[in-house]
C-alpha cells in the first residue's frame, strides 16, 4: 500500500513541474496560508507566541516527567520497576511514545523559526530594530532547539530553511555541526536582543539567555575560554544578582530567599525585587493565553503538582482513619503521585547521618522547602496533632510498600503554592481543601537562573584545573543555602552535579544535564533503585524515533548505537 501512495505522489509531482508554474500559483483567502499569514508585523509577534507556548509545553509537569523520571533524580512512584523509565530495555527504545514527542515538539519549534526567518525578510517595519528582534527571538528558539536535540540525540538533521514540500530526504548532520548551529543562532541573538531589565514584558527572551545557553554549548564544544566569557557577562550584569535577603509578597513569613523564589507573584523583575531570574516562563493563575477563572476551566497544563507531589490525603494511619481531613492548600494541594524523587536525591545528597539521624545544614533541605514533617490534621484520627515524618516512628514501619512509594515521600515544595492557591480552585476556602479537579501549579516557572550560570561556569573552571574558582562559584549558591562551603579539593563534576540537584532540581531538565555530560548512565546506577538495574551505556542518548526512520526514504537517518528499529 505505501508503495502505492509513493507511486501517486511521483506523478502528482511530475505534474506539478510539467505544467506552466505561473498558472498554478494560488493564494488562498478563505484558509490561512503562510502566504496571507505573515504579511506585517503583528503576524510575526504572533507567530513567535507559538514557539513560546512549544517551551512552555516542554515544561509543563505533565509531558516532562520523563526528562527527570529514570535518572538520578527521579523514578516512578506507581510501578516503579516498569513505570517512569524504571526499565529502561521496555521503554527507552525507539518506538516509545516520548522519544517521538519531543522530537516533534522541538522541530515545530525549529519549523516556526524557519518560515519566520525565511518570511520576514520583505516585510516593512517600523524601524529594523524591530525587524531585528524578531529575527534575534526566531533564531534564540531556531537555537534552543538544535542545543536540546544536540544533546538528548546527537547528530540531529539541521534545517535551516522553510519547508514547504513533502520532504523524505534528511541525513544526520553530525553532533558537532548541530552544536555549532545552536552556537551561531545564540551567538546573533546573544547580539541583538535586549538586556533582562529592557524587555517588553516579563518572560520575553533577553540577551542574558542567549548568554547562558552559550557558555553550556562552549563546555560542550570545549571552547572553555568562551564559556567562562559568557557566564561572566550574564553573571557581572548589574541587573542580575543572587537572591541573598528576603523579598517578595511573603517575605515576612517564616522563610528564607530560596523558599522566597519560589512564592507566587515572586519569580518576575519588578514589583517583587526578584533579580536572579533571567527567563520565567508566564505560568500564572488568570493571565491571559493561560488558566481562566471559570472554575470549570481552571486547566493550565501545568501540573508539576499533581504529577510529582506524594498522594499524602489518602495515607492511613495505624487505626484506619485518614492522617489527613482532605487534600488542602496547606499541605500542598492535590497531587496524586506519578513521580517521586530517588532516595539518592531525598537523603544521600544531603548528607544523611544515619546514626545520629540529622542531615548537614542547607536551608535548601529544610522542612519548608522539603517537606519531610506533616501534623495529623483529621479530628477522626486517634493521632490527630501528632507529627509524622518519613522516618522511621512506632508506625510507620507499618506501612505498605504503596504508601511510602507514592502516598507518603518528601515532596518539594516549589512545585506548590502551599497556603497559597487561588481561592477560585478551592472547595472551601475556610478549612483549606481542594476541588476535585484541582492539581495544577499555580505560579511562574524559571527556564533559567542565575544560580545555574554559576555552576555552569563552575563547570568551566573545573574542566580547565582551576578547582580554586569552581568552588568559589559553587559557594556562592551554598553560603546563600546556609551550608558548609565546598573545598577545592571536593569539586568534582559529581560534586557539581550533585549540587544542580540541591539548587535546582525539577526545574533543570535533568536528563539533558546528564546526557549532554554523557552520564546517564552513570548517574542513574548509582541514584536510582530501579532504573539502575537495567539502563546502559548507550541509553546515555535517546533513540531516533522510529516512525522518522520510516518515513525518511530517501535520506539516512541512523539510528544511535545500541538500538534496534
Amino acid at each position: 500500500m505505501k508503495k502505492y501512495k509513493y507511486i501517486i505522489l511521483g506523478c502528482l509531482l511530475f505534474l506539478v513541474t510539467a505544467c506552466n508554474e505561473d498558472r498554478l500559483i494560488e493564494t488562498p483567502q478563505d484558509f490561512l496560508t503562510p502566504e496571507i499569514s505573515y504579511i506585517n508585523p503583528e503576524d510575526f509577534e504572533a507567530a513567535l507566541v507559538s514557539n513560546y507556548a512549544i517551551m512552555r509545553a516542554l515544561n509543563q509537569g505533565s509531558n516532562n516527567t520523563l526528562m527527570h523520571s529514570g535518572t538520578d533524580l527521579c523514578m516512578a512512584a506507581r510501578s516503579p520497576e516498569t513505570g517512569g523509565l524504571g526499565d529502561y530495555r521496555t521503554g527507552q527504545i525507539p518506538s516509545a511514545g516520548y522519544v517521538l514527542d519531543f522530537w516533534k515538539r522541538y522541530y515545530k519549534m525549529i519549523a516556526n523559526s524557519n518560515v519566520i526567518l525565511n518570511r520576514i525578510v520583505d516585510v516593512e517595519y517600523p524601524s529594523q530594530a524591530d525587524k531585528d528582534l524578531h529575527v534575534a527571538e526566531a533564531r534564540w528558539f531556531r537555537a534552543f532547539a538544535y542545543r536540546s536535540l544536540a544533546f538528548l540525540y546527537g547528530g540531529v538533521p539541521i534545517v535551516l530553511d522553510e519547508i514547504s514540500t513533502p520532504s523524505r530526504d534528511f541525513t544526520r548532520a553530525t553532533l558537532a555541526e548541530t552544536l555549532d548551529q545552536a552556537i551561531q543562532d545564540f551567538e546573533y541573538a546573544a547580539s541583538i536582543l535586549p538586556g533582562v531589565a529592557e524587555v517588553a514584558a516579563p518572560g520575553r527572551l533577553n540577551n542574558a539567555a542567549a548568554n547562558h545557553y552559550l557558555a553550556e554549548l562552549y563546555i560542550a564544544t570545549g571552547e572553555l575560554d568562551k564559556a567562562i566569557t559568557a557566564a561572566s557577562t550574564v553573571i557581572n550584569d548589574p541587573n542580575i544578582n543572587l537572591m541573598t535577603a528576603r523579598f517578595g509578597r511573603r517575605a515576612s513569613d517564616d522563610g528564607d530567599p530560596y523558599w522566597d523564589l519560589f512564592q507566587r507573584f515572586n519569580q518576575n523583575r519588578g514589583s517583587s525585587g526578584n533579580t536572579e531570574g533571567i527567563l520565567v516562563l508566564q505560568e500564572e493563575f488568570n493571565i491571559p493565553g493561560n488558566t481562566e477563572i471559570n472554575i470549570e476551566k481552571v486547566d493550565n497544563n501545568f501540573r508539576y503538582e499533581r504529577y510529582y507531589g506524594c498522594l499524602y490525603w489518602f495515607l492511613n494511619g495505624p487505626d484506619g482513619q485518614k492522617i489527613f481531613f482532605a487534600a488542602s492548600t496547606q499541605n500542598g494541594g492535590r497531587p496524586v503521585g506519578f513521580i517521586r524523587p530517588t532516595p539518592y536525591y531525598t537523603h544521600a545528597i544531603w548528607g544523611w547521618d544515619s546514626n545520629a539521624g540529622t542531615f548537614a545544614a542547607d536551608v535548601r533541605n529544610h522542612n519548608r522547602n522539603i517537606q519531610r514533617d506533616w501534623v495529623c490534621d483529621n479530628p477522626s484520627s486517634a493521632y490527630f496533632g501528632q507529627n509524622i515524618s518519613d522516618f522511621p516512628q512506632t508506625w510507620f514501619d507499618n506501612l505498605s510498600a504503596q504508601d511510602t512509594l507514592r502516598d507518603f515521600y518528601p515532596n518539594v515544595t516549589k512545585i506548590s503554592t502551599y497556603n497559597d492557591h487561588p481561592d477560585e480552585i478551592l472547595a472551601n476556602t475556610e478549612t483549606g481543601a481542594m476541588a476535585n479537579f484541582s492539581g495544577q501549579t499555580f505560579t511562574d516557572w524559571y527556564q533559567i537562573r542565575v544560580a545555574e550560570t554559576y555552576l555552569l561556569r563552575a563547570e568551566a573552571y573545573l574542566a580547565q584545573g582551576n578547582a580554586t574558582n569552581a568552588a568559589n562559584d559553587i559557594n556562592m549558591i551554598r553560603n546563600r543555602a546556609q551550608a558548609t562551603p565546598v573545598t577545592p579539593g571536593e569539586v568534582d563534576i559529581d560534586y557539581i552535579l550533585d549540587e544542580r540537584m540541591r539548587e535546582l532540581n525539577y526545574e533543570e531538565n535533568r536528563r539533558i544535564t546528564l546526557s549532554r555530560l554523557k552520564l546517564v548512565y552513570d548517574r542513574t546506577v548509582i541514584g536510582n533503585p530501579f532504573a539502575g538495574l537495567t539502563i546502559e551505556p548507550h541509553n546515555n542518548l535517546m533513540p531516533i524515533p522510529f516512525s522518522e526512520i520510516e518515513l525518511n526514504t530517501l535520506g539516512d537517518l541512523e539510528q544511535n548505537p545500541g538500538y534496534t528499529n
